[in-house]
């Protein structure tokens, strides 16, 4: 009973210290926050500035706005890194399927290899005829398995060539933005 009390109120006094904290931050000189209202009004202040006293502003304002565009140059160029890397991901994909496609046409033709040694042998009337028989039919299909592979690696290879190509037209678009910032 007493445990749980104390998990009760040690709980309590966590949520109480995370809430405090967060309502303490507003309260922090430095921190403040700007209303619309406060932004009208100091900008009605400002205009019966003397001109000769907003030189800073200016120069202020300027700064302000290279930094906008600097935030943003980095913005595309963030955009068009992670356009590379994509491409890159799939590129990668693209050689795994072609080293895939590569082990099957390699057992492709190593099945091949035993279809024909057994007709050879089947044709020379060499061994139970009925076992030839039935160990050709067997190779036939797993031939027809390995070319069903073989067909949807490369299905899988052009759709993502085509994957490629599109992202590798998006990067250049997204250069063009770059290079113009």
């Amino acid at each position: 009973m007493m445990k749980r009390f104390l998990h009760t109120i040690l709980t309590l006094l966590i949520a109480l210290a995370f809430l405090g904290g967060c309502s303490t931050v507003q309260k922090l000189p430095g921190v403040s926050k700007i209303t619309g209202q406060e932004k009208e009004s100091d900008e009605g202040l400002y205009r019966k500035v003397p001109a000769s006293m907003r030189a800073d502003v200016k120069e202020a304002e300027f700064d302000l706005k290279r930094a906008k565009a600097n935030a943003n140059l980095a913005e595309e160029k963030l955009k068009l890194a992670e356009m590379r890397k994509e491409r890159e991901i799939l590129k990668n994909k693209h050689a795994k399927y072609n080293k895939n496609l590569a082990a099957i046409l390699v057992k492709k033709a190593d099945v091949w290899v035993q279809i024909q040694k057994l007709e050879a042998i089947d044709n020379s009337n060499l061994g139970n005829k009925e076992d030839n028989i039935k160990r050709i039919a067997y190779l036939k299909n797993r031939k027809l398995g390995v070319e069903s592979d073989e067909i949807e690696i490369k299905a899988d290879m052009d759709t993502t060539q085509l994957r490629i190509k599109e992202k590798t037209k998006q990067i250049v678009t997204q250069e063009k933005k770059v290079k113009k910032k």
